[in-house]
């Protein structure tokens, strides 16, 4: 998860300002949703990730730093469960150590969205079709305007064809550096059109959009620096436009 990135007033992404509450509410949501529907331990840790996005963590860093002894208070627990719930956490890619644990220092955690999105899909539908539509892999039909139609449309994980944007070979670069990553955020991306610069790509979902915005645009953009020189910016948009 990048920090310190630059960005245009136009692509700025919207994690602080109008639309932020949105993104992030949209995750407790989820998250909050499994809390009260999913199978007991999967819930209880639901319900305590919940906890600590709402309490410490840091959207402009990607990042929660809470030592055991903090999560443990929060959480009603001793130190010792606290330190197998994070454990549990870790073993279902849910978060990622950041930074270790040190004297004077508590552990550093990035929250792996991909992985808490998937976990919680099953239960999207109980909060309502519109939820489910806006936070899932395609918008909903219905709702969907007919101007916006990504070029070449590719299942997730697939490298896109030849465009002419030079997106094709900055997505083989994407994948080859990360695989895993390329497969979660950057495969969902799709080229809409390349103007003054600008390519600009749609994505599947409002919180893709925002999220790749937020924590990939540098990556993004260093791929394509590479391998198109005509692209000096890019544009994300949700599939509402």
């Amino acid at each position: 998860m990048q920090g310190g990135q630059s960005t245009t007033t136009q692509s700025r992404p919207p994690v602080t300002g109008p639309g932020s509450s949105a993104i992030k509410y949209d995750i407790l949501t989820a998250l909050l949703v499994t809390a009260a529907r999913g199978a007991p331990a999967e819930a209880r840790l639901a319900l305590r990730l919940s906890l600590l996005v709402t309490a410490r963590f840091n959207w402009r860093r990607g990042t929660f730093a809470v030592g055991l002894r903090e999560m443990a208070r929060m959480w009603g627990v001793t130190e010792r469960t606290a330190k197998r719930e994070v454990a549990r956490m870790r073993a279902l890619g849910w978060i990622e150590l950041r930074v270790p644990a040190a004297r004077g220092r508590v552990a550093e955690h990035a929250i792996a969205f991909a992985a808490v999105l998937d976990a919680t899909r099953p239960h999207w539908e109980a909060v309502g079709t519109d939820f489910a539509a806006r936070m899932g892999a395609a918008p909903d039909p219905e709702d969907a305007p007919g101007n916006v139609v990504p070029l070449r449309p590719a299942p997730p994980g697939a490298l896109p064809e030849e465009d002419g944007t030079g997106w094709a070979a900055a997505a083989r670069r994407l994948q080859a550096s990360d695989p895993s990553l390329y497969g979660a955020w950057f495969a969902r991306l799709r080229p809409l059109d390349c103007a003054g610069g600008v390519l600009t790509f749609v994505a599947p979902s409002r919180f893709i959009a925002a999220y790749v915005e937020t924590h990939h645009r540098a990556r993004l953009l260093a791929a394509l620096g590479a391998e198109a020189a005509a692209v000096a910016d890019i544009r994300i948009l949700g599939p509402e436009g």
